[in-house]
Protein backbone atom coordinates (compact mmCIF):
# COMPACT_ATOMS: atom_id res chain seq x y z
CA UNK A 1 0.00 0.00 0.00
CA UNK A 2 1.01 3.23 -0.66
CA UNK A 3 2.03 5.81 1.73
CA UNK A 4 2.06 9.24 1.80
CA UNK A 5 5.20 10.95 2.82
CA UNK A 6 3.37 13.85 3.97
CA UNK A 7 5.40 17.10 4.89
CA UNK A 8 6.25 20.59 1.99
CA UNK A 9 9.22 21.12 4.49
CA UNK A 10 12.08 20.59 2.10
CA UNK A 11 14.45 19.83 4.79
CA UNK A 12 11.82 17.40 6.38
CA UNK A 13 11.62 16.22 3.07
CA UNK A 14 14.82 15.63 2.34
CA UNK A 15 15.78 13.69 5.80
CA UNK A 16 12.60 11.55 5.63
CA UNK A 17 13.19 10.73 2.04
CA UNK A 18 16.81 9.21 2.96
CA UNK A 19 15.09 7.49 6.22
CA UNK A 20 12.25 5.89 4.49
CA UNK A 21 14.60 4.98 1.33
CA UNK A 22 14.02 1.31 2.13
CA UNK A 23 10.29 1.51 2.73
CA UNK A 24 7.97 0.12 0.12
CA UNK A 25 5.37 2.10 -1.61
CA UNK A 26 6.79 5.68 0.42
CA UNK A 27 5.30 7.95 -2.46
CA UNK A 28 6.57 11.97 -0.88
CA UNK A 29 4.00 14.35 -1.06
CA UNK A 30 5.71 17.02 -3.46
CA UNK A 31 5.52 13.60 -6.51
CA UNK A 32 2.24 13.28 -5.38
CA UNK A 33 1.50 17.20 -6.27
CA UNK A 34 2.94 16.76 -9.55
CA UNK A 35 1.53 13.36 -10.48
CA UNK A 36 -2.09 14.67 -9.27
CA UNK A 37 -1.46 18.25 -10.63
CA UNK A 38 -2.71 19.05 -7.57
CA UNK A 39 -1.04 21.82 -4.51
CA UNK A 40 -2.36 21.15 -1.62
CA UNK A 41 -2.96 23.60 1.35
CA UNK A 42 0.06 23.48 3.84
CA UNK A 43 -2.86 22.70 7.43
CA UNK A 44 -2.66 25.04 10.45
CA UNK A 45 -0.52 23.55 13.34
CA UNK A 46 -2.69 24.95 16.04
CA UNK A 47 -2.45 21.68 18.80
CA UNK A 48 -0.82 22.16 21.64
CA UNK A 49 1.32 19.06 21.32
CA UNK A 50 4.00 17.61 19.21
CA UNK A 51 1.27 14.84 18.70
CA UNK A 52 -1.30 16.82 17.86
CA UNK A 53 0.17 19.03 15.47
CA UNK A 54 2.03 15.29 13.83
CA UNK A 55 -1.99 14.12 13.65
CA UNK A 56 -3.19 17.79 12.01
CA UNK A 57 -0.53 17.30 8.85
CA UNK A 58 -0.63 13.35 8.71
CA UNK A 59 -4.71 13.58 8.77
CA UNK A 60 -5.17 16.23 6.33
CA UNK A 61 -2.36 15.29 4.01
CA UNK A 62 -4.58 11.38 4.27
CA UNK A 63 -8.08 13.22 3.95
CA UNK A 64 -7.19 15.23 1.11
CA UNK A 65 -5.62 12.31 -1.13
CA UNK A 66 -7.39 9.27 0.02
CA UNK A 67 -3.71 7.75 1.37
CA UNK A 68 -2.42 6.94 4.16
CA UNK A 69 0.16 9.21 5.31
CA UNK A 70 2.80 9.95 7.48
CA UNK A 71 4.17 12.85 9.59
CA UNK A 72 5.82 14.08 11.95
CA UNK A 73 6.44 17.33 14.03
CA UNK A 74 9.27 17.91 16.35
CA UNK A 75 10.29 20.20 19.01
CA UNK A 76 13.46 21.38 21.06
CA UNK A 77 12.92 21.28 24.76
CA UNK A 78 15.34 23.54 27.17
CA UNK A 79 14.53 22.56 30.28
CA UNK A 80 16.40 25.69 31.81
CA UNK A 81 13.41 27.35 30.11
CA UNK A 82 10.53 25.55 31.48
CA UNK A 83 10.60 23.22 28.07
CA UNK A 84 10.58 25.90 25.72
CA UNK A 85 10.51 26.06 22.87
CA UNK A 86 8.59 23.01 23.16
CA UNK A 87 5.77 22.92 20.91
CA UNK A 88 6.09 26.27 19.08
CA UNK A 89 10.07 25.53 17.99
CA UNK A 90 9.33 26.60 14.06
CA UNK A 91 7.43 29.65 15.55
CA UNK A 92 9.37 30.55 18.54
CA UNK A 93 10.07 34.15 18.61
CA UNK A 94 7.13 35.04 15.98
CA UNK A 95 6.41 34.91 12.67
CA UNK A 96 8.33 35.87 10.08
CA UNK A 97 12.07 34.43 11.39
CA UNK A 98 14.68 32.73 9.89
CA UNK A 99 16.03 29.74 11.59
CA UNK A 100 18.88 32.02 12.43
CA UNK A 101 16.86 34.40 13.95
CA UNK A 102 15.55 31.70 16.00
CA UNK A 103 18.31 29.95 17.22
CA UNK A 104 20.57 33.00 17.87
CA UNK A 105 16.98 34.42 20.17
CA UNK A 106 17.51 31.30 21.72
CA UNK A 107 21.19 32.00 22.36
CA UNK A 108 20.15 34.79 23.49
CA UNK A 109 18.17 33.83 26.51
CA UNK A 110 20.35 31.13 27.56
CA UNK A 111 23.42 33.64 27.88
CA UNK A 112 23.66 33.84 31.83
CA UNK A 113 22.55 30.14 32.23
CA UNK A 114 24.76 27.50 33.00
CA UNK A 115 22.38 24.57 32.34
CA UNK A 116 22.66 24.01 29.01
CA UNK A 117 21.08 21.01 28.55
CA UNK A 118 18.49 20.12 25.67
CA UNK A 119 16.71 17.80 23.79
CA UNK A 120 14.97 17.09 20.57
CA UNK A 121 11.41 14.79 20.27
CA UNK A 122 9.88 13.91 17.05
CA UNK A 123 6.07 12.37 17.02
CA UNK A 124 5.36 10.52 14.25
CA UNK A 125 1.82 9.89 12.69
CA UNK A 126 0.62 7.44 10.66
CA UNK A 127 -3.00 8.28 9.82
CA UNK A 128 -5.76 6.57 7.55
CA UNK A 129 -8.00 8.40 5.86
CA UNK A 130 -11.28 7.26 8.06
CA UNK A 131 -8.74 8.83 11.36
CA UNK A 132 -7.75 5.94 12.61
CA UNK A 133 -3.85 6.38 13.74
CA UNK A 134 -0.65 5.37 14.86
CA UNK A 135 2.01 6.96 16.82
CA UNK A 136 5.80 6.77 17.66
CA UNK A 137 8.35 8.67 19.29
CA UNK A 138 12.33 9.62 19.14
CA UNK A 139 13.97 11.43 21.44
CA UNK A 140 17.95 13.02 21.32
CA UNK A 141 19.57 14.53 24.06
CA UNK A 142 22.20 17.17 24.32
CA UNK A 143 23.32 20.57 25.33
CA UNK A 144 23.42 24.04 23.66
CA UNK A 145 26.19 25.50 22.83
CA UNK A 146 27.57 28.80 23.21
CA UNK A 147 27.73 29.63 19.51
CA UNK A 148 26.22 28.16 16.27
CA UNK A 149 28.49 25.74 14.41
CA UNK A 150 28.32 23.79 11.11
CA UNK A 151 26.30 24.89 7.95
CA UNK A 152 24.50 21.52 7.35
CA UNK A 153 21.14 20.66 9.12
CA UNK A 154 18.48 23.10 9.77
CA UNK A 155 16.29 24.71 12.69
CA UNK A 156 18.64 24.51 15.51
CA UNK A 157 21.38 22.02 14.80
CA UNK A 158 24.07 24.58 14.76
CA UNK A 159 23.49 25.07 17.96
CA UNK A 160 22.86 21.54 19.25
CA UNK A 161 25.69 18.95 20.35
CA UNK A 162 23.90 15.38 20.98
CA UNK A 163 25.21 13.70 24.09
CA UNK A 164 28.76 11.92 23.20
CA UNK A 165 29.19 14.11 20.12
CA UNK A 166 31.97 16.75 19.84
CA UNK A 167 29.89 17.60 16.71
CA UNK A 168 26.98 19.93 16.62
CA UNK A 169 24.09 18.65 14.38
CA UNK A 170 25.00 20.89 11.94
CA UNK A 171 28.51 19.83 11.34
CA UNK A 172 27.32 16.45 11.02
CA UNK A 173 27.18 14.55 7.03
CA UNK A 174 23.47 13.68 6.42
CA UNK A 175 24.87 9.94 7.43
CA UNK A 176 26.29 10.83 10.58
CA UNK A 177 23.04 12.95 11.74
CA UNK A 178 20.39 10.20 10.28
CA UNK A 179 21.96 7.47 12.23
CA UNK A 180 21.44 9.19 15.73
CA UNK A 181 18.71 12.11 15.19
CA UNK A 182 15.52 12.68 17.03
CA UNK A 183 13.73 11.91 13.49
CA UNK A 184 15.76 8.76 12.30
CA UNK A 185 14.95 7.30 15.70
CA UNK A 186 11.26 7.48 15.55
CA UNK A 187 11.05 6.29 12.07
CA UNK A 188 13.42 3.28 13.65
CA UNK A 189 10.56 2.83 15.70
CA UNK A 190 8.01 2.84 12.95
CA UNK A 191 10.08 0.40 10.95
CA UNK A 192 10.50 -2.22 14.01
CA UNK A 193 6.67 -2.03 14.26
CA UNK A 194 6.36 -3.93 11.38
CA UNK A 195 3.72 -6.07 11.98
CA UNK A 196 1.06 -3.40 13.70
CA UNK A 197 2.02 -1.33 10.89
CA UNK A 198 0.99 -4.09 8.41
CA UNK A 199 -2.20 -4.99 10.08
CA UNK A 200 -3.41 -1.35 10.25
CA UNK A 201 -2.98 -0.86 6.72
CA UNK A 202 -4.89 -3.47 5.43
CA UNK A 203 -7.77 -3.03 7.84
Amino acid sequence: MTILIATKNQHKAKELAALTSGLAGALPLAEWEAGSGRSLPEPEENGRTLAANALIKAGAYAAATGLVALADDSGLAVPALGGAPGVRSARFGGAGLSDGDRYRLLLRLMRARRDRRAFFITVLALVRPDGRHLLWKGRLDGRLTRTPAGRGGFGYDPIFRPRGSTLTLAQMSPDQKNAISHRARAMRAFLADEARVRTFLSL
